[in-house]
């Protein structure tokens, strides 16, 4: 069984870690990415379904990698996790993200908000 793939786009080292992971054990294949460049490279031969996005990186900002997210029809299903300890910036960007996590979160919150966006997770509209 292969995993759906999820990019953590974290510059911090141990925090990037941490949510690698919380989000492997939400089921995903995880892959660290700690610079905003490396993110921009990955995304153009990689498809993730879920994106956990620090909104201040070297090189390239979140900002502008969530605009390069929500502007490719590649990833029309790519679920986006804003995950920053600027909250003016994520409340303003909350339109643009799939849910937006303010720092510190915990290790469970992640874990739990990740499996929520697991593509195999029946996402039935209830009725």
């Amino acid at each position: 069984m292969t995993l759906p793939l999820a990019f953590i786009i974290e510059d911090d080292e141990i925090i990037s870690q941490i949510f690698s992971i919380a989000v492997r054990e939400a089921q995903f294949e995880t892959v660290v990415i700690r610079d905003g460049i490396q993110a921009m490279e990955r995304l153009k031969t990689d498809t993730p379904d879920l994106v956990v996005l620090d909104l201040h990186l070297p090189g390239i900002s979140g900002i502008n990698i969530l605009r390069e997210i929500r502007r490719d029809e590649r990833f029309s299903k790519t679920r986006v996790l804003i995950v920053s300890a600027d909250t003016t910036q994520s409340e303003f960007l909350r339109v643009h993200a799939d849910q937006v996590l303010i720092k510190p979160i915990g290790f469970n919150k992640l874990r739990e908000v990740a499996a929520q966006y697991h593509p195999d997770l029946d996402q039935g509209d209830g009725v």
